[in-house]
């Protein structure tokens, strides 16, 4: 778990943020009360906006990534958690690194 990087929001009343989320996010209401605004989509050829209203321990997972919008109905505590995905390529990338801190392995990468 130390892997994900996660964001912790304090939001009084009435206090909006815009956020970029990636699909499989995680928004997490640790207390108070908000209104989430998804992105608009289309649906049965009409665009169609939603809102999600979610209270203190509730969670919400996003199904497809974009900007949404936070607003704060009371003060609030929000930590978005992003998608498992990400952790793995982070640690795939600490271990790229740690391979070419330690050196190129014989045969491999040979410059020319």
């Amino acid at each position: 778990m130390e892997d994900r990087r996660t964001i912790n929001l304090m939001m009084q009343q009435g206090e909006a943020r815009q956020l970029l989320l990636e699909t499989g996010s995680t928004l997490l209401v640790l207390g108070g009360r908000l209104e989430l605004h998804l992105p608009s989509a289309w649906l049965a050829e009409q665009m169609v906006s939603r809102t999600v209203r979610l209270e203190a321990e509730q969670a919400w997972v996003a199904e497809s990534g974009g900007w949404v919008d936070l607003l704060a109905a009371h003060t609030s505590q929000v930590v978005v958690i992003p998608p498992d995905g990400v952790a793995l390529w982070r640690r795939v990338g600490r271990c790229l690194e740690a391979l070419i801190r330690l050196g190129r392995p014989a045969g491999l990468l040979k410059e020319p």
